[in-house]
């Protein structure tokens, strides 16, 4: 863990910025531009520029974050998974009824934390000595976190019968030291093959497992002594064996207990008092350890203070409770400070804090350790959904939940920093109920669009958030995209999906023009098929009958051709530019041998014509089209006045 006092300096080699001076403006969520510039006011002489001409340039700088490291991807969006699963259960003020499937999470979320430290371990055995560093680096940042969250999953949320906490805090405290218990197990072994036994490997391995109250490995090594057949050793191994230590489900209350431990406390005493233990000091000393006498000369064994503080409470105070452990774990960290003449790492002091409850401090500290806020989110949202996070200013005003909120908001954001990790941040914000969604809506707009599948995760995660507006605003900027690129076809699927009439109604203008210029309608079949599609907009509408209305003179069916064609020239739908292709359609309809035409359709037409035929594209066809509407009428009175009522 990095010392948060220390503040890092980066010098720009830019010598327009030394000169003039510098200015910053923040370029998305985490990165920031800095260039050159000197302020000017309304005071300032109106002299020409020192600076100008220059090459001026701009500097980008970011902090960085690990966890956009490949070596953590695996940790970021597994850990996602099991955040998604805990917003699914709603927060009980009292928390007994969520608390026991919150510990099942928080066991999921510990499982992927060592699975990281294990391949962060592998991957530096294997790396070059550079990044062996880094994986190294990484390995320590996650192994604290891994072993901040157990304690507090000891806690906070594991439903501990009658309060008891010794047991599991024996647990923690061997899993995260294991030194002394492989010694001995390295012992046993050697001793199965007739090695030797070394004197202060051996007994550091004895009083080490002693401290971590694995009796059953200290009883085993003590029968390995060569006086393993005196009389002291074998007080010793029936004061190991028949040392009670407390279990819940024992069938023994904590009073009883209470009386059975004191009495065999009493007589191990004596036996001390007695020197029956003289014959070997280190064997002396043990059994005074184990009677709860003289606990801090065994500091030499121990690594941190909680090492030491499980011991006494093993040997002093095996039934304490979790509201007695600040008492207990005070104590022991002022004194083992004392005795170090040192300051405790932040590791301790996040571990004190969380056995004097004081979870504040436990998310202050842990906002130090470099993990780019993961750790905080994470847990906080835990403690939240269990009920145990409450969480007072210094103005006794809870913050309970802007805290909760803040850090996620932090979290989520960094993520929305990544090129592929976005979608995973935004599962965050969505989750702040209160900043949330305008979070989203800020960074989703700050995303570079690239390729078309990246465009359309980003619409699908706004439109899944009902942010609309930025959903409609981002395929209008493609569609722009589409038609500045000769693609119209594509243009009009990004107005579809926008959904946006004008745009529509734009783009539909633009093929209606390609097709008066070049008699060519383009993307037929997109336009063929439009559906309830076309419904978009007045002038889509008008494109996609006029396309169907080519469908059908296309394949030889004149008369729903015909009927197409009269019902766009009714609608008022056609654009004042393409009623000369409109009226100019029609002409080999009104020839047809068939007649697909009424006399009322041909009314419609000559009408038509009147209103729009001195358009110059028309002006020479005008004739034309009258004779054959003439003649088109003619036949259609005399097929019609012969036709019964």
């Amino acid at each position: 863990m990095a010392d948060r006092n220390t503040a890092k300096i980066i010098a720009i080699p830019d010598d327009i910025c030394q000169k003039a001076g510098t200015a910053a403006t923040w370029i998305g969520p985490n990165k920031l531009a800095v260039f050159g510039y000197k302020h000017v006011n309304i005071n300032s002489k109106g002299t020409q520029s020192n600076f100008a001409p220059c090459e001026a340039k701009v500097h980008f700088l970011r902090p960085e974050v690990i966890l956009f490291s490949p070596s953590l991807r695996k940790l970021v969006n597994e850990s996602n998974g099991v955040f998604l699963s805990v917003q699914k259960i709603r927060c009980s003020p009292t928390a007994n009824d969520s608390r026991p499937e919150m510990l099942k999470y928080s066991k999921q979320y510990r499982s992927i934390l060592r699975a990281c430290v294990e391949e962060l371990q592998d991957l530096a055995e294997k790396s070059t000595p550079e990044k062996k560093t880094m994986y190294e680096n990484f390995q320590t940042i996650f192994y604290n976190v891994e072993c901040v969250w157990h304690l507090t999953e000891i806690l906070y949320v594991d439903v501990i019968p009658g309060d008891v906490v010794l047991p599991q805090l024996l647990d923690w405290v061997r899993f995260h030291f294991p030194s002394r218990e492989i010694m001995a197990m390295k012992i046993l072994a050697r001793k199965k093959i007739g090695a030797d036994l070394e004197g202060m490997e051996y007994w550091e391995a004895v009083i080490g497992c002693a401290l971590h109250g694995k009796l059953d490995i200290a009883r085993a090594l003590l029968a390995l002594h060569s006086k393993a057949d005196h009389n002291a050793f074998i007080a010793a191994e029936n004061a190991l064996r028949n040392m009670p230590v407390y279990n819940v489900y024992g069938g023994y209350s904590v009073k009883e207990f209470t009386i059975r431990w004191k009495q065999w406390q009493m007589s191990l005493s004596q036996s001390i008092d007695s020197k029956i233990f003289a014959i070997e000091p280190n064997l002396e000393s043990l059994m005074k350890l184990i009677v709860g006498n003289e606990i801090w000369e065994f500091t030499k064994y121990t690594d941190a203070w909680y090492e030491l503080l499980a011991a006494k409470l093993f040997y002093s105070a095996p039934c304490c409770k979790q509201p007695e452990l600040a008492r207990h774990a005070n104590s022991i960290a002022v004194k083992w400070q004392s005795n170090k003449k040192s300051t405790l790492l932040t590791l301790d002091n996040i571990i004190l804090a969380l056995m004097e409850s004081d979870l504040h401090q436990v998310i202050k500290e842990i906002q130090y350790m470099n993990d780019n806020g993961w750790f905080a989110a994470h847990l906080t949202d835990l403690l939240f959904h269990c009920g145990r996070l409450n969480i007072m200013d210094k103005h006794q005003v809870n913050v309970t939940d802007l805290l909760h909120e803040s850090l996620i908001l932090d979290y989520g954001s960094t993520l929305m920093s990544h090129h592929s990790l976005w979608q995973c941040g935004a599962s965050y914000l969505v989750h702040c109920s209160d900043q949330g969604m305008s979070r989203l809506e800020c960074l989703l707009e700050t995303l570079p669009l690239g390729n078309e599948v990246r465009v359309l995760k980003i619409i699908n995660v706004a439109k899944e958030n009902h942010l609309n507006k930025l959903a409609s605003s981002i395929c209008k900027i493609q569609g722009i995209k589409c038609i500045k690129q000769g693609r119209l076809g594509n243009a009009l699927a990004w107005a579809l999906k926008a959904p946006d009439s004008y745009f529509a109604s734009y783009i539909a203008d633009c093929f209606l023009k390609h097709y008066v210029d070049h008699a060519d309608i383009q993307c037929r079949d997109l336009l063929e098929n439009l559906g309830s599609c076309m419904l978009t907009s007045d002038r889509l509408t008008f494109l996609g009958k006029y396309c169907e209305f080519h469908q059908m003179y296309g394949i030889g069916e004149f008369k729903e051709a015909a009927r197409l064609l009269i019902s766009l020239v009714v609608s008022n739908l056609t654009p004042k530019y393409f009623w000369p292709i409109l009226l100019t359609d029609a002409i080999p309809l009104l020839e047809t041998d068939d007649l697909v035409f009424t006399s009322e359709d041909t009314y419609e037409l000559l009408a038509a014509v009147e209103k729009h035929g001195e358009d110059p594209k028309f002006e020479d066809k005008v004739d034309i089209f009258r004779l054959a509407a003439a003649r088109n009428l003619a036949r259609a009175l005399i097929i019609e006045g012969s036709q019964p009522d």
